[in-house]
């Protein structure tokens, strides 16, 4: 009988605590994205070779004092992200 009183009571604690406490509030930070390269971008920007064509901002330096950011090709040399999808050519049925 004792055993009872002592879970009744942790029970009824437990809800207690949850009712007085602050809720927390939950925020969704997913991302979607498609598939990437080692280098960071998409499928889309390499070509079919393989070879990427997207630039890549860096920041410049001259003489130890920051001057700028500028668009420099991306080093990336071939896609290595998961292979797309083959594309299937299906001709229309008659109707």
């Amino acid at each position: 009988m004792i055993e009872m009183l002592v879970g009744a009571l942790i029970f009824g604690t437990g809800l207690a605590v949850g009712r007085l406490l602050p809720r927390r509030k939950h925020e969704s930070k997913a991302v979607e994205t498609g598939p990437l390269c080692q280098c960071g971008h998409g499928a889309s920007f390499h070509d079919v070779e393989g070879r990427c064509r997207a630039g890549v901002e860096r920041s410049k330096w001259n003489n130890g004092a920051w001057v700028g950011n500028e668009l420099l090709p991306c080093e990336c040399q071939k896609y290595t992200g998961p292979e797309p999808l083959p594309s299937f050519y299906a001709p229309e049925l008659p109707e």
